[in-house]
């Protein structure tokens, strides 16, 4: 965030601010943007800066009257991307400049609330009852018109330049993304994905029926897709709404009204003779909700209430619906937790694994255009109206291109493209991901592969045989390139053990090579922030290894970042460098000289360490064509044993360079590092 954004903030904290907003204060009227006061934070709330808001059908249906809950005069708005202004007393998990989104839905963490701490819902009733009234949690309102009380809105009301929220609502998320489409993940496509992934658990190979196809239906139908379902039929009145649906990953789509003979149930059955394994009512009609029900699976089929009914509606069907198999549930936000979840969301869309931008057909700049969004929503060809509310100061992150992602033994390998600002090029690396063992179980600490000369970030991930025990541990691996690619250097191709697929892990400092082969400062700096701003992993617990020139990679990593690797290990590394070929030709092209390559030689560096000693594990074949020439293992061991580092040098009779040798002895590998990390005893 710019310096110049941080002073406004600061200037405003602890003072009553009067900004812009759109004051609902009658049902069925337009919204009056007008000057409210905005009271400063009290204990365990945040005001916060609204950057964008997306209008949901739920902030309609409470200006229209409908909802049992709606009070007025209020604030509305609640699907929102913000910026913290200001904490108040007691606050610890967001601070001033911190990225949020605003959620009705809060998650206090506490140890004995007995919501916060299962697994089966997200339904946290810390705040619930002062939220249902339009106050914060003290039972007071923050907004004020002219000293005349406003009320908060679901506990967010953001159709305004400023609001205070509670603490446990607010869901810090990366500070790089794209605040005008990740404001869509406050409510309706967050809610869409939950229904699918959380409370109905969608296999692959299921039926799937849609029953309404705005927004949330939409979101239905892609989260289906995206867990495997094999049939997902969307139905609506409009018949404009099908190609879209269709796009996001509908296999058919039925008017329910033109339909053959007018019976929808009928044309349904017809194609799915037991009904479907999971449908869903994205409409908030009761007579579509039991539809919804009653062409569920006999025996097992679920049926999920999304859509919010008017006020005074109930639901019906004939109990032999469920006698005979049928289960009939709802959701809330999709069932997200939302401070813990919510920002793998983000992650999620900024990886591009789930796009958001189908769903924003309408923007508006300035909160004075709020009216025109929610006219546009009335007009029957809006999805999601987004209006920018205010600049953040914030600039957005490039983000990956997504190359691939592959399920493998217990987790997912992701492979991504991006831009990197150390070697001033694109780089591609990859990622395994194992599945989380628990909802609740924290995020993965990650191990860090560094690849051999002429490899690239595909040869361990296909040949170490890694994933399987990584998996069974809970540990993330990275598997970086070991060069910038295609960056138009005359030499780089000229020989395999320098230039591409050869960058030694140093920052070049000669005229040819400076420009793009900083290899460690990516590797040590830029990959490890964008892997904890990208992915659900543990920002701090890391750990590295890698074989050969990865292998010196590694141990350089750890020996000039004291602290920074938890544990680290090697494969027939490249120990002393400036004493092999291999060194002198790389240190002599990236550096300029043998000498300047001392400050990237393990064992120079271990001589005059000082700080954490983990014990390095390091495996070496016997029958290595490198060992004595290149690798020179004994030179670091002795050098260890002279600074009292402790390292195992084991010494495998008759093994060679190969990744036979590796994938022989990555189990004892990923164990050393498991164990270092916490996810298994020490022994």
């Amino acid at each position: 965030m710019s310096s110049a954004m941080m002073d406004a903030l600061k200037a405003t904290n602890g003072q009553t601010i009067t900004c812009k907003a759109a004051v609902a204060w009658e049902a069925k009227k337009p919204l009056d943007v007008t000057d409210i006061q905005v009271a400063p934070p009290k204990a365990g709330e945040v005001r916060v800066k609204i950057i964008s808001n997306a209008l949901c059908h739920t902030d309609i249906y409470t200006l229209d009257g409908h909802d049992p809950e709606g009070l007025f005069p209020c604030v509305l708005g609640h699907e929102a991307a913000a910026v913290v202004e200001s904490v108040g007393d007691g606050v610890t998990s967001v601070a001033m400049g911190d990225v949020v989104i605003p959620c009705y839905t809060p998650e206090c963490k506490k140890h004995d609330c007995i919501f916060c701490q299962s697994p089966k819902t997200n339904l946290c009733p810390s705040i619930r009852s002062t939220q249902g009234q339009g106050l914060m949690p003290d039972g007071t309102s923050r907004l004020s018109k002219d000293g005349k009380q406003i009320f908060h809105f679901m506990g967010c009301s953001t159709f305004a330049e400023y609001a205070v929220i509670a603490e446990i609502s607010a869901a810090k998320i990366n500070p790089g993304a794209d605040l005008d489409k990740m404001c869509l993940l406050g409510c309706g496509v967050a809610t869409g994905w939950g229904a699918v992934f959380n409370n109905t658990k969608v296999e692959p190979g299921t039926s799937v029926a849609v029953f309404g196809l705005g927004a949330l239906g939409l979101s239905v139908i892609q989260a289906a897709k995206t867990a495997g379902a094999r049939r997902i039929v969307g139905v609506d009145i409009n018949d404009a709404k099908f190609p879209l649906a269709v796009e996001m990953g509908a296999t058919e789509c039925v008017n329910s009204i033109t339909c053959e003979g007018g019976d929808i149930k009928a044309v349904l059955m017809s194609t799915e003779k037991w009904g479907y394994d999971y449908t869903f009512d994205c409409t908030g009609n009761v007579n579509v909700m039991r539809t919804a029900l009653e062409v569920a699976h006999r025996g097992w089929g679920e049926s999920c209430v999304i859509g919010v009914a008017a006020a005074g509606k109930e639901i019906s069907t004939r109990p032999f619906q469920l006698v005979t198999g049928r289960n009939w549930k709802g959701t809330a936000f999709g069932g997200w937790k939302s401070r813990t979840e919510v920002p793998k969301l983000v992650q999620t869309v900024m990886r591009g694994e789930m796009p958001l931008e189908p769903y924003i057909t309408h923007t508006f700049k300035g909160l004075e255009n709020v009216n025109a969004s929610i006219d546009a929503l009335h007009s029957g060809s809006c999805l999601r109206a987004v209006v920018h509310i205010s600049d953040s100061g914030l600039q957005t992150s490039k983000l990956p291109k997504l190359k691939g992602n592959v399920r493998v033994d217990g987790g997912w390998m992701k492979q991504l493209s991006h831009w990197s600002e150390a070697c001033n090029c694109d780089m591609t690396f990859s990622v395994f991901l194992p599945d989380q063992l628990a909802r609740n179980s924290p995020p993965p600490p990650v191990l860090y592969y560094l690849s051999g000369l002429t490899c690239s970030d595909e040869n361990a991930r296909t040949k170490a045989t890694f994933a399987q025990e990584a998996a069974k541990v809970g540990l993330a691996v990275v598997f970086p390139d070991t060069s910038p690619r295609g960056v138009n250097i005359p030499t780089q191709d000229d020989s395999w053990d320098f230039g591409s697929g050869a960058g030694f892990y140093v920052d070049a400092t000669t005229e040819a090579w400076a420009g793009h082969y900083k290899m460690y400062t990516y590797i040590t700096k830029e990959l490890p922030e964008l892997i904890s701003g990208l992915f659900p992993v543990d920002p701090v617990r890391r750990s590295i290894t890698g074989h050969s020139m990865g292998g010196h990679g590694a141990l350089i990593a750890h020996l000039k970042n004291p602290g920074m690797f938890s544990s680290v290990s090697a494969f027939s590394p490249i120990c002393n460098p400036t004493a092999v070929p291999w060194g002198e030709k790389a240190f002599t092209g990236y550096l300029g000289s043998v000498s300047a390559g001392k400050a990237y030689d393990a064992t120079e560096l271990v001589k005059t360490y000082s700080g954490p000693k983990p014990c390095i594990l390091i495996d070496q074949g016997t029958a290595d064509g490198f060992l004595n020439n290149q690798l020179k293992p004994n030179n670091f061991s002795a050098a260890c044993g002279e600074a009292g580092y402790p390292v195992q040098v084991r010494m495998q009779p008759l093994y060679d360079h190969s990744y036979y040798f590796i994938s022989t002895f990555m189990r004892d590998h990923v164990d050393h590092h498991a164990r270092a990390l916490g996810l298994r005893p020490k022994l």
